[in-house]
């Protein structure tokens, strides 16, 4: 029989061959009725009887690691899915615009704000304001330009 193993845990990849995978349709017609295996099928049934215990403690340690080897890897995966989503935001082009360029934009938002008289100066959804809830690199940006208030 041959093996196959990972190549990173050396966890044997082999299906267990040794258990049937479907009933015999002697096992199912004795199964069905109340009849007694006869005297030649005796020996198999012991013997599976005795070997299986042992193969079902075999199969749950390989379940097991398994187990650990999959937790291991959703793990792995979700560093791995950090580190992607932290490189994603530090490189994120946003962060690369000079303050000159941004005290600009801010200072559109306040002339539309001055243009429109509907808006209330203390409404926290309106600039300054809002500029100021983005992050706190654009809050002390927002407070140090005295032209948005």
């Amino acid at each position: 029989m041959n093996a196959k193993y990972c190549t990173n845990c050396t966890l044997s990849l082999l299906q267990p061959t040794e258990v049937p995978k479907t009933r015999t349709d002697r096992v199912e017609e004795l199964l069905r009725q109340n009849h007694p295996p006869l005297d030649v099928e005796l020996p198999a049934f012991r013997n599976v009887v005795e070997t299986t215990p042992a193969t079902l403690e075999a199969l749950d340690l390989k379940i097991a690691q398994a187990r650990e080897l999959l937790d291991n890897l959703l793990l792995a995966r979700q560093h791995a899915q950090s580190h992607f989503e932290d490189a994603k935001a530090l490189l994120h082009p946003m962060r690369s615009i000079p303050n000159e360029l941004l005290a600009k934009i801010f200072s559109h938002c306040i002339v539309k704000f001055h243009t429109d008289e509907d808006l209330d100066a203390l409404d926290p959804r309106a600039a300054p304001w809002l500029l100021s809830g983005v992050c706190r690199h654009w809050r002390n940006l927002a407070i140090n330009l005295p032209q948005l208030w």
